[in-house]
């Protein structure tokens, strides 16, 4: 997946950083944009599954299954939920 440069609303961005920092169990403040989930945080790839189910779940944006693995990386993250936005408006 590509990283776009699309416009995400303030509010959706701090909810989805609300659940990445829940689900990672980090502090407010660890979480960069180019941090790597796995490499940088320790994390597993169930955690990334439980990441992007509460995404979809609470937020009501559903990722496309064929972009899950690239999923690594708040910026990635962030531009796949700015996609899904666009198109649901």
């Amino acid at each position: 997946m590509t990283v776009q440069s699309l416009e995400i609303d303030s509010d959706l961005r701090l909810r989805v950083v609300d659940i990445v920092n829940e689900e990672l169990e980090l502090e407010d403040g660890e979480l960069t944009e180019d941090g790597h989930f796995i490499e940088d945080y320790d994390s597993d790839s169930l955690t990334l599954i439980t990441v992007v189910s509460r995404i979809e779940k609470e937020l009501g944006h559903v990722l496309p299954k064929e972009e899950l693995e690239s999923l690594t990386t708040l910026r990635v993250l962030l531009a796949a939920v700015a996609g899904c936005a666009a198109r649901n408006a």
